[in-house]
């Protein structure tokens, strides 16, 4: 039985930045009071943040409707980040003594405040995770009471680029709220999306997006691994904007409308003439040859993640995110890999456990993982506006002396935070410059190992761009 606390979290992603303000009673229970969201358009770029400014005057807006709607003054709130540089390390921490010992609870805190000591270039850790623990040569996860003259500990430390938490804290504090804490939204999202019993079972949840693909695989109710894909539903988008030469929105109508991840030969399907951009016209089997050509791609991307894991994924692979309700993605998943074992699409459960008067989409991941930290946040994160005091009272006016009202109060005196200007919102450019680029190098360093770490696109991709000239009616260069 805990106290009644007001709790706010922030999701900062690649289409919107989404806000939320929940009561958690003291019975557990949990009522979602308001939800509120700004569009974004190129700032916000596969989860990191690249326009500071207009972050902080979405954040800014959201918690100004917020504020007037509920009649409170948001002090701090909890953000999830995500995004392409999270990313999970492992590590291997040894203790060796020189007699047999009784492993202690002490000595498991020794190795874990070691292990959260390991420095990552550019990189900090976000969370650690315990694997299993190495005493007298077996794997376990309880060692404390063995009787062992060494220990070795395995950790998995998920981290994220410096600045992407810099760039988090730079527009909250902008916004004037304070970060309660970060929270690493896709180990929220597969909280529940993935039963206890799969996750003991060992499975995956693939989290198809616009810029980024998550993939989390867990075994023995452990997170094993986690990664950020840099390629996504978007990318289907753009490739058919290029080589149709038709605009975005166009581009993704077409792509809703005809789009197939896999193509059975075997089908024979009779092609159909589409329109595109009014007075052209192409084979729809032409179209979804583009469309099943980068898809093929992420998948590939996938597979190389998980095939390590394939074995111990007993309980299958969980797809997930808008972009994976693109038509025949389990069967092209399938052929690709020749996987065993199940393939499914889960949406959100159709309950998330809250009470609220507000429509909210059930099926937006956003929303799951918004709730997931409302649940998890245990500070207060507002406080209450009191009526607003007269600046002084009439009968104490001096007309010799020229009193000017403030703007704003500090927090906690009750009056609504103004919209932020730009000048007001950016700090001091040339003290974080500095630090900003001490950590380019290194950064650098980080996306070419991630680059080089993904498989080639598939031929099929490189020969479209070569033979697309007799797709349209009008022959273009597609490369021009």
């Amino acid at each position: 039985m805990g106290a009644e606390m007001n709790i706010v979290a922030f999701e900062l992603g690649s289409s919107a930045i989404r806000g939320i303000l929940g009561q958690r009673k003291a019975d557990g229970s949990l009522n979602v009071l308001g939800y509120e969201k700004e569009p974004v358009t190129d700032w916000i770029l596969k989860g990191v943040i690249h326009n500071y400014d207009k972050t902080t005057q979405a954040i800014n807006a959201i918690v100004q409707r917020l504020e007037e709607r509920h009649k409170v003054y948001i002090n701090k709130a909890y953000v999830g980040v995500s995004g392409q540089s999270l990313r999970t390390v492992g590590n291997k921490v040894t203790k060796q003594f020189d007699v047999k010992v009784s492993i202690t609870d002490d000595i498991i805190d020794s190795l874990r405040e070691i292990n959260s000591n390991q420095q990552y270039p550019g990189s900090e850790i976000l969370e650690v995770l315990p694997q299993d623990y190495i005493v007298n040569g077996r794997s376990t996860n309880e060692p404390v009471g063995v009787q062992s003259d060494r220990i070795e500990g395995l950790f998995k430390n998920v981290i994220a680029r410096r600045t992407l938490c810099q760039a988090i804290n730079r527009c909250m504090t902008g916004a004037k709220v304070e970060v309660a804490d970060v929270f690493i939204a896709p180990l929220f999202l597969a909280g529940y999306l993935l039963p206890e019993a799969d996750r003991r079972s060992g499975c995956a949840l693939v989290d198809f997006g616009a810029e980024t693909t998550t993939i989390v695989v867990y075994e023995k109710n452990v997170l094993r691994h986690l990664v950020v894909i840099p390629l996504g539903g978007h990318n289907i988008t753009t490739d058919i904007a290029a080589l149709l030469h038709v605009e975005i929105d166009e581009a993704e109508k077409l792509k809703r409308t005809y789009g197939k991840a896999y193509i059975d030969d075997k089908l024979n399907e009779k092609p159909e003439m589409i329109n595109v951009s009014g007075d052209r016209r192409i084979e729809s089997e032409k179209l979804r040859d583009i469309i099943a050509a980068r898809q093929q791609e992420i998948l590939e991307n996938v597979w190389h993640q998980l095939k390590g894991y394939a074995d111990s994924l007993l309980a299958g692979v969980v797809f997930t995110g808008g972009a994976a309700y693109m038509p025949e993605i389990d069967n092209a998943f399938i052929n690709l890999s020749h996987f065993d074992k199940k393939v499914v699409l889960r949406q959100m459960p159709t309950t998330l456990g809250y009470n609220t008067n507000l429509r909210l989409d059930l099926q937006s991941n956003n929303i799951a993982t918004l709730i997931s930290m409302l649940r998890r946040g245990d500070q207060e994160c507002t406080s209450k506006i009191p009526l607003e005091p007269k600046l002084f009272e009439e009968e104490e006016k001096d007309e010799n002396i020229s009193v000017q009202p403030q703007a704003e109060t500090e927090k906690g005196e009750g009056v609504v935070r103004k919209p932020i200007t730009d000048e007001q919102s950016k700090p001091d450019v040339a003290t974080e410059t500095k630090a900003e680029e001490a950590a380019t190098e290194s950064e650098q360093k980080a996306d070419q190992e991630v680059e080089q770490d993904l498989p080639k696109r598939p031929g099929l991709f490189s020969k479209l761009w070569k033979g697309f000239g007799d797709m349209v009616t009008k022959v273009t260069d597609p490369n021009t």
